[in-house]
């Protein structure tokens, strides 16, 4: 059976748009400076070894740190941290301002607020059409206790779910 690929770039990313995410922070360090970059391109991939994915454009600021350092932060963002994800969505030269993080002593820097904390090595790189896919290990991870925490969810080009509230302890 032959296939006929007739589907555009633009029907593609409609499609993918209803498959909701989680919106994490992806941060490194190069001789620039820190770098930082909102993904929802983030997936765990084996428990044996521990290995996470994470992709990035090809040529932006933050990916251009990963590969330089081979190490990044990860910050899960929690519901209400939309600010902080359009921030680090902006390119490298249009961020003003700064968001609140905080360095670990291995010098990774992570979002303050986060659901999830994690720093990580590179093991690969791989090629994705217009993105690097990088495999890491996870070398800490540290998971908000708060049980009534939220995450940040990305669904058709927006933050959130439609109809999504807080969600209150007790």
């Amino acid at each position: 059976m032959t296939s006929d690929i007739s589907v555009t770039s633009d029907q593609f990313r409609r499609a993918m748009a209803h498959f909701a995410t989680g919106v994490a922070v992806v941060t490194a360090r190069d001789d620039h400076g820190d770098q930082g970059a909102t993904i929802s391109a983030l997936s765990s991939v084996s428990l044996d070894p521990l290995t996470l994915l994470i992709c990035l454009k090809r040529g932006s600021a933050t990916c251009r740190a990963i590969e330089h350092t081979r190490r990044f932060g990860l910050s899960v963002l929690s519901h209400g941290q939309e600010p902080i994800a359009r921030y680090f969505a902006l390119p490298a030269d249009r961020k003003q301002g700064s968001v609140a993080t905080r360095r670990e002593a291995d010098g990774t820097v992570l979002v303050d607020g986060a659901l999830v904390h994690i720093t990580a090595e590179v093991v690969e790189t791989l090629r994705g059409g217009t993105h690097e896919i990088f495999l890491a290990r996870p070398l800490h991870v540290a998971v908000d206790p708060d049980p009534a925490a939220g995450p940040l969810l990305y669904f058709r080009g927006a933050f959130d779910l439609p109809g999504q509230t807080e969600r209150h302890p007790g």
